[in-house]
């Protein structure tokens, strides 16, 4: 490979695994990417074939293995394998996966018989698997040499070997984790042998369990020193840790901000090896979608029938079970998508052309280094032969935005639109993350012990993009009393939350009067619970129905007990999209008058912004210069919290935002609302993996540690997080966490963990 940057040494990598800004880890990363791939991103379209889950290395990290005579033991026959492969012959599959445990029937012809089958029934599909672990083990069983074994293999349709078994190289942590698996040695010397036949193969790593950061920097110098001699590995595969169902349950398993951090480092460190792959079938599809900007030019593939990752309890909305599904999802990230098999071979292709699908590259094409795999020049990497230019072009305009970030100046709407729609991902990140240590100094990351408290679902707004809510005269609606009201808030006390957020639909059964007693109630019972409830929707129903203005409405409520406003209800806060998707919800115009009341009254409130509603670039910079402006005014908003739309069960039926959407709102909103000291992760969307990698994007704060939640959970997401995982989470990221007040005052009771 070219590469005219200076090589990374161990203990440089070392630092920046411990020590470098997760943003700028990725940063970097995503340069070498660009550099190497440009926008291409690879897939296959795979089928797995697991011949048996018997295995007699019985490892602590697999949930996988089954003792022989277990009741879901299984092993696979030859024809039972036939009619597997029959009922595939029509997928249009570029590869076939094959990796099982081993046992001791599976003998070498057993394993040959299997590869003649499978060249015979899926002719154009790459046969690659059967790791170095199952061949040292044929060799054994065989008492032949590796090479004979490999040579057979090979011979019988075997056309690459998958990376598996390397788990992690350091002895120490093999002998917790995999003792009786073949060294990393045994491991490292099958893959040289195989190169040394040509039999390209892959390399992987599974880490977030027990290893430490020199373990993983040790498994990637060993990869990179066989590779310098060798140049046989393909891919290198992060493969992070699923604890569930293993004997290492107890294990939490790498966060998002570990997964992006560790496939930077490899993509950096790593400068010899073509390609660096995550497998979709082992993230979460919101962190997926993030892992490209982190140095991942590969994404896997479909994975049909997995099982592996799956038992170890792999996230379950991640399936992309379709050529068309991979390659959309790949399109939706502004990437472009190249069918390809495991060893980069073209694709024959099943779908239509499109005009962002570029020209596959050539069998043995590093894309965009320069080189063939045979080390002569390739010209399919030469200007005006189809590959983009490397590094991601910047216009007049996106530098000017750029400067203008980072030089803490403040934004204008078309500066905010350009680094919304042009700046890299990871770079916005950067910018965002050196501002937020600007608002908010300390490396601290706050949290609030709360509980959502829905007082009724029946709502006459009718908003098409809420699952949440009942018409008055429906069937399923729900009002509770004020004693079940109180009832709650005490419960939630008892467990330690210090805020409650009560909220409900605009029911017209239910007036000022009900909301006054409801509050008087709560705060004659405890006192010291602060209620930051009723959104400004709510808030001006209850004065119109009253016949009251705002403010007469918010002086009544403050004194029942009130003490703040949450942000519901702002959405996007441009007229023409209200319109669209709540007609008879309050205005932008009043939601901002509801909010600017509040504040003059001495009320604190929050500001939210819903988007993926089908709001241009423009309309969503809109809404955060209304804030700003608003704060500008007032100083009265203390946090920003944005929220992806989730378009299950509602009347909205959109494409959910991506991962790599929310972090780059995240970003931005940090830049454009320079007065707004604090900026929350949105965990109960996105999920703990991006609310993580949102604290290196510009967000100070995790938010609530809702001990209930029922809006979001209309829509079919229910994400869930206890207080000591929240506190886990933050420091997984480097980062002290702290309970605080609603009003961001480190409380007594939470001291920095």
């Amino acid at each position: 490979m070219n590469n005219t940057n200076p090589r990374l040494s161990a203990a440089e990598a070392l630092r920046l695994l411990r020590q470098g800004d997760t943003a700028d880890l990725m940063a970097r990363a995503d340069e070498a990417r660009r550099r190497l791939h440009s926008r291409q991103t690879f897939f296959v379209h795979s089928l797995n074939l697991n011949p048996t889950n018997v295995c007699h290395n019985r490892c602590q990290l697999c949930a996988f293995w089954r003792e022989p005579d277990a009741p879901d033991a299984y092993v696979l026959s030859l024809d039972q394998v036939r009619l597997r492969l029959v009922a595939a012959k029509d997928w249009g599959l570029t590869d076939l996966h094959v990796v099982g445990g081993l046992h001791e029937k599976l003998d070498l012809r057993y394993h040959e018989a299997l590869l003649r089958l499978a060249r015979e029934l899926l002719p154009a599909a790459l046969i690659q698997g059967i790791t170095a672990v199952e061949i040292a083990h044929l060799a054994r069983l065989e008492k032949l040499s590796v090479a004979a074994v490999l040579e057979r293999l090979r011979d019988a349709g075997l056309g690459s070997i998958s990376g598996g078994g390397a788990e992690i190289f350091a002895p120490q942590i093999r002998s917790q984790i995999c003792a009786d698996k073949i060294s990393a040695d045994q491991w490292l010397a099958v893959h040289e042998q195989a190169h040394a036949l040509g039999l390209p193969t892959n390399a992987t790593m599974l880490f977030g369990h027990v290893e430490q950061p020199e373990d993983i920097i040790d498994h990637l110098d060993r990869l990179r020193n066989l590779q310098d001699r060798t140049a046989g590995f393909q891919a290198f595969v992060a493969l992070p840790f699923h604890p569930a169902g293993t004997q290492l349950a107890d294990q939490p398993g790498p966060g998002g901000d570990a997964v992006a951090r560790t496939v930077a480092l490899a993509r950096l460190f790593l400068d010899n090896f073509p390609h660096v792959r995550v497998l979709a079938n082992y993230v979460d599809r919101k962190l997926l979608a993030v892992l490209p900007h982190a140095g991942a030019d590969d994404l896997g593939g479909t994975s049909l029938d997995e099982r592996i990752a799956r038992a170890a309890g792999a996230p379950a909305n991640r399936p992309l079970a379709a050529i068309e599904e991979m390659a959309a999802f790949i399109r939706e990230l502004d990437l472009e998508p190249v069918l390809v098999n495991s060893i980069y071979q073209p694709a024959v292709e099943h779908e239509k052309p499109r005009s962002r699908v570029p020209h596959l590259v050539p069998a043995g094409c590093f894309a965009g280094q320069g080189v063939s795999s045979d080390g002569t020049p390739c010209p399919h990497t030469a200007e005006g032969q189809g590959v983009a230019p490397c590094l991601h072009t910047r216009s007049t305009e996106l530098s000017a935005a750029l400067a203008a970030a980072e030089s803490l100046r403040r934004l204008s709407a078309a500066e905010a639109i350009v680094l919304h729609d042009e700046a890299p991902l990871a770079q916005l990140g950067l910018l965002a993350h050196r501002r937020r240590m600007t608002a908010v100094p300390e490396r601290r990351v706050t949290f609030v012990l709360d509980r959502n408290i829905s007082i009724t679902n029946i709502c006459q707004a009718a908003c098409r993009f809420c699952a949440f809510h009942v018409a008055p005269s429906a069937a399923g609606g729900f009002v509770l009393s004020v004693e079940e009201i109180v009832e709650k808030v005490l419960a939630a006390q008892k467990l330690g939350a210090t805020q409650i957020m009560l909220q409900g639909g605009l029911n017209p059964d239910l007036g000022l009067d009900f909301y006054e007693r409801m509050l008087s109630a709560i705060k004659a019972r405890a006192a010291d619970v602060w209620l930051h409830s009723l959104s400004p929707a709510e808030v001006l129903f209850l004065a119109q129905q009253s016949g009251l203005s705002i403010r007469q409405c918010l002086v009544r409520l403050r004194a029942a007990g009130l003490d703040s406003l949450p942000g519901g209800g702002a959405e996007i806060l441009v007229e023409e999209v209200r319109r669209q998707v709540s007609p008879q919800k309050i205005s932008a115009a009043l939601w901002l008058e509801v909010m600017e009341t509040a504040q003059q009254l001495g009320l604190k409130t929050t500001a939210t912004m819903v988007y993926g509603l089908g709001e241009t670039t423009a309309q969503r910079v809109e809404h955060l210069l209304r804030l700003r402006d608003l704060q500008d005014r007032t100083g009265g908003f203390t946090a920003f919290i944005p929220w992806s739309f989730q378009p299950n069960n509602t009347q909205c039926p959109r494409r959910p935002a991506t991962g790599a959407d929310y972090l780059r709102l995240v970003a931005l909103a940090r830049l454009v609302l320079d007065n707004f000291a604090h900026l929350q992760a949105g965990w109960v969307t996105e999920g703990p993996d991006l609310a993580q990698l949102a604290l290196s994007f510009g967000a100070d704060d995790w938010g609530g540690v809702l001990m209930e939640e029922q809006v979001v959970r209309a829509t079919g997401l229910a994400y869930a997080v206890t207080p000591d995982q929240v506190v886990n989470l933050i420091r997984q990221t480097g980062r002290t966490a702290a309970q605080r007040t609603t009003l961001y005052e480190i409380c007594d009771c939470g001291k920095e963990f």
